[in-house]
């Protein structure tokens, strides 16, 4: 019963030496894949950080390239102002003569409105010396009606004194 107990004893020390060992194999296997796992990992964060990079560079190549095509349409843009105002500028010198021409016209007028305001005060001044004058004549017909009632006053008188 003894060497039974030691057999079954030693089959079972001998399965757990080989679970054991399995285990440990398995254990050694896992960390071998966690190790493996980790080389990986810092590949793939390598790896990432790297399209990063290269995100980061396209988005500055396609900024350049957005300001390059932005910088092309300003320069069309301005090239067609240019040709639209050298093709303005033969308008420009007929303006200009025909500023000139407006200029002249407005200083005439400016002078003719000068003229217009003297003839209006020397109409005015006119008409003031043509009222003193008729109430100036008013004034002297007044007087030559006194005097003539008066004449005939004495006239009338006299004709009395020499008809009695």
């Amino acid at each position: 019963v003894a060497s039974i107990c030691e057999m079954n004893l030693e089959s079972e020390l001998f399965t757990l030496q080989d679970s054991n060992a399995k285990l440990v194999a398995a254990l050694h296997e896992a960390n071998a894949n966690v190790e493996q796992w980790k080389k990986q990992l810092a590949a793939y964060q390598e790896e990432t950080e790297r399209l990063r990079d290269q995100v980061k560079i396209y988005a500055a190549f396609k900024l350049c390239a957005m300001w390059q095509v932005q910088e092309n349409q300003q320069y069309k843009n301005k090239s067609s102002e240019i040709r639209i105002l050298q093709s303005k500028r033969s308008n420009f010198h007929e303006l200009d003569a025909s500023l000139n021409v407006f200029q002249e016209l407005e200083m005439r007028n400016v002078e003719l409105e000068r003229r217009v305001q003297n003839t209006e005060q020397n109409l005015a001044s006119a008409l003031e010396d043509r009222e003193r004058a008729e109430n100036e004549v008013q004034r002297v017909i007044q007087i030559l009606d006194v005097k003539l009632f008066d004449l005939n006053d004495l006239r009338q008188s006299l004709v009395k004194l020499i008809s009695k």
